[in-house]
């Protein structure tokens, strides 16, 4: 590099922040056990984001024991560097696990966030977090703002945010989400994927009939064979008790993981449960942040770490990495319901690691559309992760015009 295209981004600085609600139709709905709030949001309005502001419908639903999320309510983050290189991330907020509303992360972004950190050199992620640290909780705000940086980053060196990151882009194995519903829906569902996708993994909802799970599982590795992986997600769902019980017939059917079964602060359960079964507990609720981590893995319960870059951004996803490493443990990179641009920049994060099981990039077929410059590509089981500079995507002026709800 000359000393001239050192001085130019050496110097670079964030020149504005913008976060742009969008409001995404789905094909069909994402659904997950264990609801913990009933009712539809009402309408929502940000008046800091002036005329182009209107309103729409948030729809996050559940119903007795299942959430369902039926339009994609999300925040584009944009972050425009002192050069004019723009970086993206997706924000998704999920007011039953983290409090966020997409309101929520509109005003936090823009009228907190975005004023504290104009001017703060790009690449001065030590200044950018103390920021953060400065106020409380937001994780998904934060994650997208820490992502959308090094996105922008990554433009500006001309380099893959995989490669900013320490490693190269190459196919990733992913699964897909089997929906809850009966039995014949996930088999079909199973069925339409593999066929269509090449999926060779899969991740089913549980935890809210024990019974009903061990059949639709027995059924699923009938139809699958033997040589395809599936997980399981309780969400939290089971006692230690019921955990137990079903334990069994999870290692009979050559379960991979099983992910958050009981409750995610029952530790003494989650550690009697750990030692009497074969089949690994991987982390999720419990290992929201890095402290959450090592506790877990000082517990000694879980043997799989998910890592959600959406609420986690690069910066603590790594130190999550690195916590992992050191106590031997396996990760693999988890969804927050992401779509394009959350899904492109998480990949971008697993391509800097070697993963014992499949990766949860595949949400964003469950969207009609999408506010990016290009789309993903599932081949053979693998999202073909988009080359860089950045995480290998843009956004499409017409179609976030056409999406935004501000304007």
């Amino acid at each position: 590099m000359t000393d001239a295209n050192y001085q130019t981004h050496r110097d670079l600085a964030i020149r504005k922040i913008e976060a742009i609600p969008v409001a995404i139709p789905m094909l069909r709905a994402i659904k997950w056990a264990r609801g913990l709030v009933t009712g539809e949001a009402s309408r929502l309005r940000v008046a800091r984001l002036g005329p182009r502001s209107r309103n729409r419908a948030f729809r996050e639903r559940v119903t007795g024991a299942r959430g369902e999320i039926n339009t994609i309510d999300n925040v584009i983050v944009v972050i425009t560097l002192s050069d004019g290189t723009q970086g993206i991330a997706d924000a998704p907020p999920r007011p039953t696990i983290y409090g966020e509303t997409q309101s929520s992360l509109v005003a936090i972004i823009n009228d907190h966030f975005a004023p504290l950190l104009a001017g703060v050199n790009a690449f001065d992620l030590t200044r950018v977090w103390s920021v953060f640290d400065a106020i409380a909780w937001n994780p998904t705000a934060k994650a997208a703002l820490d992502m959308a940086l090094y996105d922008a980053q990554a433009k500006a060196l001309g380099v893959s945010c995989a490669q900013l990151l320490g490693g190269t882009v190459r196919p990733l194995l992913v699964n897909w989400r089997l929906r809850l519903g009966s039995e014949q829906e996930i088999l079909a569902d199973a069925e339409e994927m593999a066929r269509d996708y090449g999926f060779r993994a899969f991740k089913v909802k549980c935890g809210v009939e024990r019974r009903k799970d061990i059949a639709i599982l027995t059924a699923l590795r009938k139809l699958l064979g033997p040589d395809v992986e599936i997980t399981i997600d309780c969400n939290q769902g089971y006692s230690a008790q019921d955990l137990l019980e079903a334990a069994p017939h999870f290692e009979e059917l050559g379960i991979a993981l099983v992910e958050e079964p009981i409750p995610a602060r029952d530790s003494a359960g989650k550690l009697h449960v750990a030692g009497r079964m074969r089949v690994p507990i991987s982390g999720d609720d419990s290992c929201m942040t890095p402290d959450d981590v090592l506790d877990q893995l000082k517990l000694g319960a879980i043997r799989a770490v998910v890592i959600k870059c959406a609420r986690t951004g690069y910066t603590q996803s790594r130190q999550i990495l690195a916590l992992a490493r050191g106590y031997y443990t396996p990760v693999h990179n988890g969804t927050q319901a992401d779509m394009q641009i959350g899904s492109a920049a998480a990949a971008h994060f697993a391509c800097t690691y070697n993963a014992v099981h499949a990766h949860e990039f595949s949400s964003f077929l469950d969207a009609k559309d999408h506010v990016a410059d290009q789309d993903l590509v599932i081949k053979n089981g693998q999202l073909i992760v988009p080359e860089g500079p950045g995480i290998g995507l843009s956004l499409n002026p017409q179609k976030l015009k056409k999406y935004r709800l501000d304007k």
